[in-house]
């Protein structure tokens, strides 16, 4: 059977709820229910057949979950103060790849690639961004384009908060991919190297 990948907005209550549901046991950080069927915020899944396989939201408000999340209380206020002179930037939030699927290049590729459509498409000038993944924090700041504007230690783990500009979101977002693919790469040749060398022992 053919594997087909698509980008859906997602607008069912049963499905949101199943996304929040899966965010959560992927990050364990929950999503709250007024931030999750605000209707200004675009809810995003990538489907492989019928299973959703990873997905993201593009908030828009006053209110940053971004920023609630990762930024200390005595740096938010100066965070959102500086944010208002970047015209009310789009925030990416809630992103996940289901783990069986972060080591399959073309399905990872495609969620990355669809992430930057949609911001393309939907997405305000500025765009905000954050993690408290280490690894995927290292991942943001393979391109330029995405600008680290705050760093924090937030129950017990390091936080990132990043912002950069929609009309280089897709180069950006090619750089990080190629950054992966070069890491994934490298990776496999140091096995086969190991591999290859104990076999002869």
């Amino acid at each position: 059977m053919m594997t087909t990948l698509k980008l859906f907005q997602i607008r069912d209550t049963e499905k949101l709820q199943s996304f929040s549901e899966i965010y959560f046991s992927c990050s364990g950080l929950p999503i709250p229910d007024e931030y999750l069927f605000n209707q200004q915020n675009r809810v995003f899944g990538i489907y492989r057949n019928n299973e959703i396989i990873g997905g993201f939201i593009l908030g828009k408000g006053t209110e940053y979950r971004t920023l609630e999340v990762f930024a200390g209380d005595n740096e938010r206020r100066n965070l959102y103060e500086g944010l208002d002179q970047k015209l009310m930037p789009t925030e990416i939030c809630c992103f996940w790849i289901k783990r069986e699927y972060r080591t399959k290049t073309l399905a990872n590729l495609y969620v990355w690639l669809c992430m930057a459509y949609a911001l393309k498409r939907y997405g305000t000038p500025y765009f905000l961004f954050g993690t408290c993944s280490r690894s995927l924090a290292k991942l943001y700041s393979s391109t330029p384009k995405s600008i680290l504007i705050h760093t924090d230690h937030i129950r017990h783990k390091d936080t990132f908060i990043f912002w950069a500009k929609r009309s280089t979101c897709i180069s950006g977002v090619l750089e990080i991919i190629r950054f992966k693919l070069n890491r994934v790469f490298k990776i496999s040749s140091l096995n086969l190297w190991v591999n290859t060398n104990l076999s002869f022992r």
